[in-house]
C-alpha cells in the first residue's frame, strides 16, 4: 500500500530570482494567499515595528478524516523555490492506514486538489507538472497466528542486521528501524493493533464531546481495528535519492506512468529495502536441540581430508569454538576480539553449512540455541493485504479519466 507521499511542487521560472546555485521566490508569499511569519521583529528609533524575512511556517490543511501538512520554501539552495505537502493518502482519503490502495496516481492527485483549493491564488505560479516525488512509504502485511506474537518477532527482529542496516529499537517497543534518519532507503518494522486500539479510544473521547470528524474517525476506524489483530507490518521508505540513483523517475507524472505500466513498482521498490534483512532469515538449520547436533552437522559439513584419506575435523572444531563464543558473549564483542577476515570466515563457514545468519545474530538472547517455534514460520508469506469487500475511496479532485482536476 501507498503509506506516505511527500511532494515538492516548484515555483514556475518568471518567479524565481536566482544567483549561481542560490534561489530566491521574488514575490510577496502574502499576496498569493499564504500565511506569512517572521523569526525577527524591532522597533526604530521613531517607533516604528519593522520584521525581518518573511517565510511561511508549516501549516496543516484538514481533511474530512486527518490533516495534510504544506510548507512553502521561498529560499533555497540548489533548487528553485517550492511547495512542499506531505501525508498518508490513505488517512487522507478513507480515514485509516491499516490498509488501502496503491494508487500514487490517486493519492498524488488528492493531495495537489488539497492544496491547489486552499492556496487558489497561488495555483498559476506552481509549476505542477514538475512536480517531484520526495519520498514515498510502502507498506506490506504480514498476519501471524496470535496478536501475542508480535512483539516477540519484533524482538528477534531487532536483532537482524545487514550491512549499514543495523536495527535500533525507537520511541517504543513496538517499532524497530534499520539504518540511520538520512538513508535513502529505510525499513521500519512494527504491530498495528495496539496503535489503532490507543487511537481509536482517543478520538472516541472526542466523538463524544461533539467533534463531528472524530465521529467520521471512529467509524471509519472502528470496522478496521479487527483486520489490524496480529499484523505485522513492514514499511519501506523509498526517497527521490534512491529512485533517481537507481534508474527510477523522481518526476510525479513519470512515475505515475511507470506505476501504471508495472503495477508491481511498490511491491519491486519494497523488496529493495526488505529483501537484505528478511535474507537473514535464510537458512535450513534455525533449531538445534544441544551442542552435539550442531557439532554433528558442522563435521558433517566442515570435514576436510589429508593426503593420506584421514578425515579432518580442525575447520569444524574452530566453527564450534567460534559458535559457542558467539553465544556466550555477543556476536560485536566476538568481532572485537578477532582481525576482520578471520571473523567474516568464520560467520562464512556457519551460513555455509546451513545457519541462518538471524540465528547467529540472536544467538546470545537465545543461549540454548533454541528459536522461537514461529520464526520458522516467519519465512515471511505475505497474507491478504485487504478485506475482500475492499472498495477504492473516491477522490473528487482525480477522475481515472482526466487526472486532476478541480471542480469550480
Amino acid at each position: 500500500m501507498l503509506d506516505f507521499l511527500r511532494l515538492a511542487i516548484p515555483i514556475i521560472p518568471t518567479h524565481v530570482r536566482s544567483f549561481d546555485n542560490h534561489h530566491q521566490f521574488n514575490g510577496d508569499i502574502r499576496d498569493y494567499g499564504v500565511p506569512a511569519a517572521t523569526r525577527h521583529v524591532s522597533k526604530t528609533d521613531d517607533g516604528q515595528t519593522i520584521t525581518g524575512e518573511l517565510y511561511h511556517p508549516y501549516e496543516a490543511l484538514p481533511s474530512d478524516y486527518t490533516d495534510m501538512a504544506v510548507k512553502f520554501y521561498t529560499n533555497t539552495m540548489n533548487t528553485v523555490p517550492y511547495v512542499e505537502i506531505k501525508a498518508s493518502p490513505l488517512k487522507l482519503l478513507q480515514g485509516h492506514n491499516v490498509y488501502g490502495f496503491e494508487s500514487i496516481e490517486l493519492g498524488a492527485f488528492h493531495m495537489l486538489g488539497m492544496l491547489l483549493e486552499a492556496f487558489p491564488q497561488l495555483a498559476p505560479i506552481l509549476d505542477v507538472e514538475k512536480t517531484e516525488v520526495l519520498c514515498l512509504d510502502t507498506t506490506y502485511l504480514f498476519r501471524l497466528p496470535h496478536q501475542n506474537m508480535v512483539q516477540p518477532v519484533l524482538d528477534y527482529m531487532a536483532n537482524l542486521a545487514s550491512g549499514h542496516r543495523k536495527a535500533r529499537q525507537v520511541k517504543y517497543d513496538n517499532y524497530i528501524t534499520w539504518g540511520n534518519d538520512g538513508a535513502s532507503v529505510r525499513p521500519k518494522a512494527y504491530g498495528k493493533f495496539e496503535e489503532v486500539k490507543s487511537q481509536l479510544n482517543k478520538v472516541q473521547k472526542k466523538a463524544e464531546k461533539g467533534c463531528m470528524r472524530s465521529k467520521s474517525l471512529v467509524i471509519a476506524m472502528h470496522d478496521v481495528l479487527p483486520f489490524a489483530n496480529a499484523v505485522l507490518r513492514l514499511e519501506g521508505r523509498i526517497t527521490k535519492t534512491y529512485l533517481t540513483k537507481n534508474g527510477y523517475p523522481s518526476n510525479l507524472y513519470e512515475l505515475i506512468k511507470l506505476q501504471n505500466e508495472q503495477p508491481e513498482l511498490l511491491l519491486r521498490l519494497w523488496h529493495v529495502a526488505f529483501d537484505p534483512i528478511l535474507d537473514t532469515m535464510k537458512g535450513k538449520y534455525m533449531n538445534f536441540s544441544s551442542d552435539g547436533e550442531i557439532l554433528d552437522l558442522l563435521k558433517s559439513k566442515l570435514v576436510t581430508y589429508t593426503k593420506t584419506g584421514k578425515p579432518s575435523y580442525t575447520k569444524a572444531n574452530n566453527a564450534m569454538k567460534f559458535y559457542a563464543l558467539v553465544r556466550q558473549i555477543g556476536l560485536q564483542a566476538t568481532k572485537n576480539l578477532y582481525n576482520e577476515r578471520t571473523f567474516y570466515d568464520a560467520v562464512k563457514s556457519l551460513l555455509d553449512v546451513g545457519i541462518s545468519k538471524s540465528h547467529i545474530q540472536n544467538l546470545a538472547k537465545n543461549p540454548n540455541g533454541k528459536v522461537i517455534p514461529f520464526v520458522r514460520m516467519f519465512e515471511l508469506k505475505m497474507c491478504d493485504q485487504m478485506p475482500s469487500d475492499y472498495q477504492l475511496p473516491v477522490s473528487q479532485y482525480h477522475s481515472p479519466k482526466q487526472g486532476l482536476y478541480l471542480v469550480a
